[in-house]
């Protein structure tokens, strides 16, 4: 089955809405336009690399209601090293300014895709993902977020499954409107002081690959990884699934999406507590 082509954008022709700017900290952009940090001869200070990688998803759509979160959930942990190259104790980190950002990118990292244009806002298209008696809108297409979720994550000082303390960056509500193949890029800033304004990219690290299906050929949730487990026990926000159900869903009437889509059955037990647990960050 061939799928939908979209027009992606490029980030900086896009102006966000008050709408759009949902979980972002007031004082960063919807798009980091930070100064990248060089540094020659030395070691950098800061390594950001992936404690977990997104496997799969299923596509949100362009409803403002429907979230089909990364699965597993994204995870980013940080190690900074002293004056003389070794590795600090987490513990012995001053993590309170550090932020992590996401963007969306092609599987060859070589273009963004973390703005769309609404397909169903293109003059002459056929109206995608929307029922029969949808109006298509005479205005300008409408460029929309493609990575739907907070795509900012402050730090967290959390044991991981080996019961280490590490500082990690969690992104548990990311979706994507689209399907295909993505990748996510992460980069680490230390939040400015009104003295110098100027947020330097201090390290990047990317994901593998991961592929966002259709509802018609979404294979299903995996289950919990161990390291969210022990995130779950910590207090921080991740629905935690006994068991994976692969292509099952409940064909409940109750449950409707804005697209006329069923919800799966992951997502009404872990929203209705039947069958998942979940913790609340804190």
């Amino acid at each position: 089955m061939l799928r939908p082509k979209y027009e992606f954008c490029d980030p900086s022709e896009y102006h966000a809405s008050p709408d759009d700017m949902d979980g972002l900290p007031p004082n960063l952009p919807v798009i980091p336009t930070y100064v990248q940090h060089k540094q020659q001869g030395q070691l950098e200070k800061y390594a950001l690399e992936m404690a977990q990688h997104p496997i799969r998803a299923r596509m949100c759509g362009f409803g403002e209601k429907d979230r089909r979160p990364l699965d597993p959930p994204p995870v980013v942990k940080l190690r900074v090293r002293d004056d003389n190259g070794n590795f600090l104790k987490s513990e012995d980190v001053d993590i309170w300014k550090f932020v992590v950002s996401a963007t969306l990118w092609a599987p060859h990292s070589d273009n963004d895709r973390s703005i769309v244009i609404n397909p169903n806002t293109l003059p002459g298209s056929v109206p995608m993902y929307q029922s029969s008696t949808s109006v298509m809108s005479l205005n300008e297409p409408v460029k929309v977020r493609n990575l739907v979720g907070t795509t900012v994550s402050n730090a967290y000082l959390l044991k991981d499954e080996h019961d280490e303390l590490h500082i990690f960056f969690i992104f548990h509500d990311l979706s994507v409107r689209t399907e295909g193949q993505f990748r996510l890029k992460f980069q680490f800033t230390v939040i400015p002081s009104e003295d110098d304004p100027r947020a330097f990219v201090e390290s990047v690290t990317w994901s593998n690959v991961f592929e966002v299906y259709s509802a018609k050929t979404f294979p299903g949730m995996t289950d919990s990884t161990e390291l969210s487990k022990a995130f779950a026990t910590q207090g921080i926000k991740i629905t935690i699934r006994k068991n994976s159900r692969g292509r099952q869903y409940n064909y409940n009437a109750d449950y409707q999406d804005d697209d006329g889509d069923h919800y799966d059955d992951d997502n009404i037990n872990a929203a209705s507590g039947a069958g998942a647990s979940t913790s609340n960050i804190r």
